[in-house]
C-alpha cells in the first residue's frame, strides 16, 4: 500500500536558512510586483515615509530657513554698508556739484570772465586767478582726481590733479573732454544725475561738466578712488566691489562677472543669488548723483561658514535618518515579510502538489510563530484526510482495472464453441484438438492476466494463438504479420492491449466474401529508446467518420449494443496506468483505406501514483 513519508526537520545550518529568507523574500517579490499599488511592501514603505518625510521636511526647513536667516542677517549689514558709504560718495560728488555750480554760474566772475576777455592780458590774467583758486580749493574734495577748464574759442585746455594720474592718463582724458564738447554731447540745464560714466583707454571715470558760454568748467573721479573706501569690507573670500553703469553693464571686475556667470539686475529686495558653479550674494546700492551703481559680491559659501555647528548638526541629522531609514526596512523584512514570505512560499508549493510542505517560524515573533503552528497543524490534517481518500482511490482504480482485464467477448466464447462443434460433426479430431489447445491457452492467458503488466513476449504470443483461432473460423480468409525484435521481449505492457484492438478488426472488417490482412509492427519511438511504438494496422474498410473523430478527440465510442468496448477498456487502462505518458492514435489508411492504431507506451515501468500490481 502506497504510504507518504513526512517529515519536519529544524532549519539547523545557516545557508538553508539563508536560502530559505532568500526564497521567501523572491516569493514576496514576485507577489509584489504583480499588484505593486496593493502589495504589503508598497504599503509598508508608504507608511515609513509619510511618518519620516515630516522629520526629513522639518530638518531641511530649519536648515534652509537658518540659512535665510543668516543670508538675510549679513545681506542687509552688507547693505547698510553699501547704502552708507554710497551715501558719502554721492555727498562727495554733490559737493563737487556744487562748487562747479558756484565757480562755473552766471553769478561767478571766474569762469564768465574768461569769455568777457577782450585781450590776451585780460584772459590769462583771468585764467591765472581761476587757476589759483581751483588749485586752492582742490584739496578740500579728497575723491576728486582733476578740475578742469576748456575755452572753446581758444581751443585752451588746463587742468589741476592729483599725482594719482599719469601724464598719458592727462592726455587721454583732455582728449576725450574736448572731443566731447565739440561733439556738443554736454548735457544742459541743471540735473541730479549728472556724473556720466566714460571709459577713456584703459581707465574708468566719472566726468560732470558745467557749461557757461563757450567755456567750460569740469571735474574727473577715477572709479577706483570711488570704491577705495568700500575696499575695507570683509567680503570674504572671493568678495568683490564692483561699479556698474546705470543699464547693470559691470565697469570694474567684469573679466570677474562673465567667469563666475553672474547677472546684475535691479531687485527691489536686499539681495539675490546669482553664479554658475559658484553662488554669490549680489547686494546693490544706486547713486543719486551719477549715472552708476555699486554691488558688493559676497561668496555664498562664505556666508554660510558663519554657521558651521548648527548646519553640520542639522545635515549630521539629516544623514542618520537616510541611513537609519533602509535600516528600519532590513529589520521590518527579517521581522515581518521574511516570514510572511515564508508562509506564502509553502502554500505555493500546496498548490503546485508539494502536500510535504512545512514552514518553520520559530524564531519570528509571537503572532508568525502561532500562524506557523496553525499552517503545519492545518497541513498534517490535510495529509491524515488524502492518504485515506488516496488508499480508497487506489482500491477503487485497483478493482476497476482488474475488472476491465477480465472483461469476455460473450460472442467469441459462444462461436469458439460453435466451431469446436462443427469440427466434432465432422469428425475433425486434429482440428477440434488444435481449436481446443488454443482456447485453453487463451483462457489461461486471459484468467490469469489480473496483472497490470506482462512481457512485450507473452503478449504477443497471446495474441498469436488468437489469431490462430480466428484462422480456424476464417479459413483462407485471414492473413498475419507481427514484426517485433528480440531486444524488445521483456518490455513490459499492459495485457490484452494489442489483442484487443485485432478482435475489434476482426469483427468489424472480416466478412465470407473478401480477405483481410493484419500487420503489427513493433520498434523504438526514438533514439533515446524511453518508449516503444506499437503500430497496428488492417486492410478493412477502417473506422467509419464519425466514430474516427470521436476516438481522435478522445471521447468514448461505446454505444448501447457493446460496441467498441474494446477500445473503451484500452483507453481506460492506458489512462490509469500510465496517466499522461502514454499516446494513443486512430486514423486510416491513405492507400488501402484500413484502420491504423498507433500506441506509444514508456519503456521503463515507471508506477504512477493511484496504481497499485499485485501479483
Amino acid at each position: 500500500m502506497a504510504r507518504y513519508l513526512i517529515t519536519n526537520q529544524e532549519l539547523g545550518h545557516e545557508d538553508k536558512k539563508q536560502r530559505e529568507d532568500k526564497g521567501a523574500l523572491t516569493e514576496m517579490n514576485k507577489l509584489n510586483s504583480l499588484k505593486t499599488k496593493n502589495s504589503l511592501r508598497t504599503k509598508l514603505t508608504l507608511s515609513v515615509f509619510i511618518m519620516t518625510l515630516p522629520l526629513i521636511a522639518m530638518l531641511f526647513y530649519n536648515n534652509f530657513y537658518a540659512i535665510q536667516v543668516v543670508r538675510g542677517q549679513v545681506a542687509q549689514s552688507y547693505k547698510n554698508t553699501l547704502l552708507h558709504n554710497m551715501n558719502q560718495i554721492d555727498n562727495d560728488l554733490n559737493n563737487v556739484d556744487a562748487y562747479l555750480n558756484t565757480t562755473g554760474g552766471t553769478s561767478s566772475a571766474y569762469l564768465s570772465s574768461l569769455n568777457l576777455a577782450e585781450s590776451d592780458d585780460d584772459y590769462h590774467m583771468n585764467k591765472a586767478n581761476l587757476f589759483n583758486k581751483l588749485v586752492k580749493d582742490f584739496s578740500l574734495f579728497h575723491s576728486l582726481d582733476t578740475f578742469f577748464v576748456y575755452v572753446e574759442q581758444r581751443s585752451d585746455y588746463m587742468d589741476i590733479h592729483t599725482n594719482n594720474l599719469s601724464y598719458d592718463q592727462r592726455e587721454a582724458i583732455q582728449h576725450y573732454v574736448t572731443d566731447l564738447i565739440h561733439q556738443g554731447e554736454i548735457p544742459k540745464g541743471m540735473n541730479t544725475r549728472r556724473w556720466k560714466y566714460a571709459h577713456i583707454e584703459d581707465g574708468h571715470y566719472l566726468i560732470d561738466i558745467v557749461q557757461l558760454g563757450r567755456a567750460y568748467l569740469g571735474a574727473v573721479v577715477r572709479s577706483d578712488q570711488l570704491l577705495s573706501s568700500l575696499q575695507s569690507l570683509r567680503l570674504g573670500e572671493g568678495g568683490v566691489v564692483l561699479l556698474a553703469s546705470d543699464r547693470y553693464e559691470p565697469i570694474t571686475s567684469a573679466e570677474f562677472i562673465q567667469e563666475k556667470g553672474i547677472t546684475l539686475q535691479n531687485d527691489p529686495s536686499d539681495y539675490y543669488l546669482s553664479g554658475v558653479d559658484d553662488k554669490y550674494m549680489i547686494i546693490g546700492a544706486e547713486s543719486t548723483r551719477g549715472a552708476f551703481q555699486i554691488f558688493a559680491l559676497i561668496s555664498d559659501r562664505s556666508i554660510l561658514d558663519n554657521l558651521p555647528y548648527l548646519q553640520r548638526f542639522i545635515w549630521i541629522i539629516t544623514l542618520l535618518t537616510l541611513i537609519f531609514i533602509p535600516i528600519g526596512f532590513y529589520y521590518m523584512n527579517r521581522a515581518f515579510l521574511v516570514p510572511l514570505g515564508r508562509v506564502l512560499l509553502a502554500m505555493k508549493r500546496v498548490r503546485g502538489g508539494d502536500w510535504s510542505t512545512r514552514v518553520n517560524l520559530l524564531k519570528s515573533s509571537n503572532e508568525f510563530r502561532l500562524l506557523g503552528n496553525s499552517f503545519n497543524a492545518m497541513m498534517d490534517e490535510i495529509r491524515t484526510l488524502r492518504v485515506n481518500v488516496y488508499e480508497e482511490q487506489i482500491n477503487k482504480q485497483r478493482e476497476e482495472l482488474q475488472r476491465l482485464q477480465l472483461q469476455i467477448n460473450p460472442h467469441f466464447f459462444l462461436n469458439s464453441l460453435n466451431i469446436v462443434y462443427n469440427l466434432a460433426k465432422t469428425k475433425n479430431y486434429s482440428l477440434i484438438m488444435e481449436m481446443t489447445m488454443a482456447l485453453i491457452q487463451y483462457f489461461r492467458y486471459l484468467f490469469r492476466s489480473n496483472t497490470s503488466f506482462v512481457r512485450l513476449e507473452d503478449e504477443l504470443e497471446h495474441t498469436r494463438n488468437y489469431l490462430s483461432i480466428q484462422h480456424l473460423r476464417f479459413p483462407g480468409k485471414l492473413t498475419w504479420t507481427i514484426d517485433a525484435p528480440d531486444y524488445l521481449t521483456e518490455v513490459p505492457v499492459p495485457p490484452l492491449i494489442i489483442q484487443s484492438f485485432i478482435e475489434n478488426t476482426i469483427k468489424h472488417a472480416m466478412t465470407m466474401d473478401g480477405s483481410v490482412k493484419i500487420a503489427v509492427h513493433i520498434g523504438y519511438a526514438d533514439e533515446s529508446g524511453s518508449k516503444i511504438i506499437i503500430r497496428i494496422e488492417d486492410t478493412g474498410k477502417g473506422f467509419p467518420e464519425d466514430i474516427l473523430h470521436k476516438m481522435q478527440s478522445g471521447k468514448s465510442v461505446e454505444n448501447e449494443q457493446g460496441e467498441h468496448i474494446g477500445i473503451w477498456n484500452v483507453q481506460r487502462r492506458l489512462r490509469l496506468l500510465y496517466q499522461e505518458d502514454a499516446l494513443i492514435q486512430f486514423n486510416n489508411d491513405g492507400v488501402t483505406g484500413g484502420a491504423v492504431i498507433v500506441i506509444m507506451l514508456p519503456t521503463e515501468l515507471t508506477k504512477p501514483s493511484g496504481v497499485m500490481s499485485s501479483s
